[in-house]
């Protein structure tokens, strides 16, 4: 059959809805790939607060050992402190017993911790109270808090007791492992379950004179570790290296009895886990994941005691660090899933719709100029190549307007990230030299710490030796009145009497010299911590002080221009956590600023008025709210114009000549703060008159305010 083509009809084209053709193929696509990147970046983030937790489960755990060492180390100077006092008063030839059981009663009263006093001396060599032949004066502290001290004759089996012979072995102070003894001394005789630190102490001939031993109260430490690690949940644990309980607070008797930790629970394994981490020197501190024998899983942290090798650890159920966590982060998927369902179906009807009546006119346009022309009505009805070529012709109009617009829109996002890819490629060059400073003054300060700590080291060996050379000249003045001729013009040709009298000042003036230079080198170690990926908790103070000591140069007086004035008003702030080495970035640019500012405007206002004090204030105080530390950094120098004012804190602004700023300073500042600390970051300034930039960083950022 022929078709009679003069006779067909091309029917009218109709209206497309694209909203119903693609847009929900459109939603259903965005909403998988949205949800598919939420729930791997809920995991991520889930991961990221466990490692926050596991932080703050380590920082509870280093905040008590650090309080520990500290307490020990204070016991530990009491005891060395009783063993000088000893051998002083027996290198003044005291050989008498009751001064020294007055020593030990007077020493046991203003030493808070020790429950017990007293030293013995070597049977066979008695060089302090020779008449005693098992001298061991003594002093303890009964339940009553009553000291009671007494010296006589000991029992001969003390002095092959492990407490005396140990310390003698070793040559140096030990702590010995607790022991449970039953002490007569007390009416009525009382159980004591203790410690001690015993160190042997030597004249100065290196001749053996005793072993001091200062008693440690078990109860003390299972008091003083008795609270929570975390979230009002967890204990510590304090064991000795052979495993015996020295504090354990959810049954204080069991340390009280001596128990071994291995014994409670399946805790053997995790002992012997604990013990090859810390045997292997690869760390001190770490996080064990444990389930003990009623199935409950747990989380257990270590740290090594410096002082005598105890290992605190810190137990916490593994529900309390990873259950809020866990159901923050299903509770907050599931709501970002929500959430992200109706804005993705508003946005992409919106879209769709929009894009459907963008494109509906142009296709309206194509079927007009398709029928006003019969030349065309006649080419799209040839069913061959021709008819195909000008349907394809009437597409290709629409998609080449859709993708035009398209273009645009991907140009303008490609400037955006090019933009975006200066500015980190400048704020990392930023960064890296910051950071290369930071390494150059931690060298620095290192070189000098090794010398400096010999000199500060032997000073005081130094002086005790010259004391006594003065005190052997003394004597030889006193015993030869009137020497020999040759030896009296030798003294009055040195001017032996000027040069005792300066001996003492020079060795003062070193002692203080020295002094300074390891509060520098302190200063300089601190400002070094830019490579610190960690927060910490960190004296905010005491950065500002390494900044300022860095720029101490900048604020002296020079031929041109006065000295800047620095004017610190510090106030009670506790320990801040954040990135200290970012922190210090940003006082050190502002600090700079501020003396760049005053060094501008000073040698103008100096000719004009001879009163003009250039002055930097600083200020650190608590917020209202007690949540937040607020340090305020002030100048009296020219200060800034509304205009500039508006985009101080904009990348690649500033008002310094070329090759002076690069624009990236307060931009960086301002990401430290408020991107990288949740903080706030603000500048208050006069034309003129005065500037002030605001700091205000939040007390904690991985852990709740509990208390302050």
């Amino acid at each position: 059959m022929r078709t009679n083509l003069l006779n067909f009809s091309l029917p009218r084209p109709q209206k497309v809805s694209l909203l119903k053709s693609v847009g929900w193929k459109l939603f259903l696509s965005v909403l998988g790939g949205t949800l598919v990147g939420l729930l791997c970046g809920s995991y991520l983030f889930y991961q990221e607060l466990v490692k926050q937790s596991k932080a703050e489960l380590l920082s509870s755990l280093e905040v008590q050992a650090e309080s520990l060492e500290g307490n020990f180390k204070t016991f530990e100077n009491t005891a060395k402190l009783v063993a000088d006092a000893a051998v002083t008063l027996h290198q003044a030839g005291e050989k008498r017993e009751f001064v020294y059981v007055e020593l030990i009663r007077r020493s046991l009263q203003t030493s808070p911790l020790g429950t017990g006093l007293g030293f013995g001396q070597p049977p066979e060599k008695r060089l302090i109270i020779p008449e005693r032949k098992y001298a061991y004066p003594f002093a303890i502290r009964d339940k009553s808090g009553k000291v009671i001290a007494k010296g006589g004759e000991s029992e001969p089996g003390d002095f092959q007791e492990s407490y005396f012979r140990d310390p003698i072995k070793a040559g140096k102070p030990i702590w010995i492992e607790p022991v449970r003894y039953k002490e007569t001394t007390v009416d009525p005789p009382e159980i004591f379950v203790s410690t001690s630190y015993t160190l042997p102490f030597y004249n100065n001939k290196k001749q053996l004179l005793g072993v001091m031993a200062l008693d440690l109260e078990l109860g003390f430490v299972s008091k003083k570790l008795s609270q929570p690690v975390m979230r009002d949940s967890g204990y510590f644990v304090l064991v000795s290296p052979k495993g015996n309980l020295i504090a354990y607070p959810p049954n204080p008797k069991l340390a009280l009895d001596l128990k071994p930790f291995p014994k409670i629970s399946n805790y053997a394994k995790l002992w012997e886990k604990i013990n090859l981490k810390l045997k292997s020197g690869a760390d001190n501190t770490g996080i064990i994941s444990w389930q003990n024998k009623e199935g409950k899983q747990e989380f257990w942290a270590y740290r090594k005691i410096a002082n005598n090798n105890w290992i605190l650890l810190a137990s916490v159920p593994k529900w309390v660090v990873i259950g809020p966590l866990l159901r923050f982060s299903i509770v907050g998927t599931l709501l970002a899933a929500m959430g992200a369902s109706a804005v993705l179906a508003a946005v992409v009807f919106l879209f769709v719709r929009g894009l459907n009546r963008r494109l509906q006119p142009i296709m309206d346009e194509c079927n007009l100029l398709a029928e006003a022309s019969p030349q065309s009505e006649e080419l799209m009805n040839r069913e061959d190549e021709i008819g195909r070529l000008t349907i394809s012709f009437y597409n290709l109009l629409g998609q080449v307007t859709v993708n035009e617009r398209r273009l645009r829109k991907e140009m303008e996002k490609s400037a955006k990230a090019y933009q975006a890819l200066q500015e980190t490629q400048a704020k990392l060059i930023q960064t890296e030299k910051m950071s290369s400073l930071g390494q150059l003054v931690a060298g620095v300060a290192h070189e000098i710490n090794n010398p400096i700590n010999f000199i500060y080291g032997n000073l005081p060996h130094a002086a005790d030796y010259t004391q006594e050379l003065l005190r052997l000249i003394e004597l030889y003045q006193q015993k030869y009145p009137n020497p020999e001729p040759e030896i009296q013009e030798l003294e009055e040709e040195i001017d032996l009497e000027f040069l005792i009298t300066d001996l003492r000042k020079i060795q003062s003036s070193m002692s203080i010299g020295a002094n300074r230079i390891r509060e520098i080198v302190l200063s300089l170690r601190n400002f070094s911590r830019f490579d610190e990926a960690e927060m910490k908790d960190v004296d905010i103070h005491e950065g500002i002080d390494s900044t300022l000591l860095i720029l101490q140069n900048r604020l002296k007086e020079t031929p041109a221009n006065l000295a800047i004035n620095l004017v610190k008003e510090y106030g009670n702030l506790p320990l801040v956590e954040c990135y200290a080495g970012q922190l210090n970035q940003v006082f050190m640019n502002i600090l700079s600023n501020a003396i760049d500012a005053l060094e501008k405007f000073r040698s103008k206002e100096q000719k004009e008025n001879h009163n003009f004090v250039p002055t930097i204030l600083i200020q650190t105080k608590l917020s209202e709210d007690k949540s937040r530390a607020v340090i305020q950094i002030k100048d009296n120098g020219c200060g800034i114009s509304n205009e500039n004012k508006s985009k101080l804190f904009d990348p690649f602004f500033t008002t310094k000549p070329v090759g002076k700023g690069t624009g990236l300073g307060l931009s960086i500042c301002y990401q430290i703060v408020v991107d990288k600390h949740k903080g706030d970051l603000r500048c208050v300034s006069e034309l003129g008159k005065v500037t002030e930039f605001i700091i205000e960083i939040p007390i904690y950022q991985t852990k709740p305010i509990s208390k302050m």
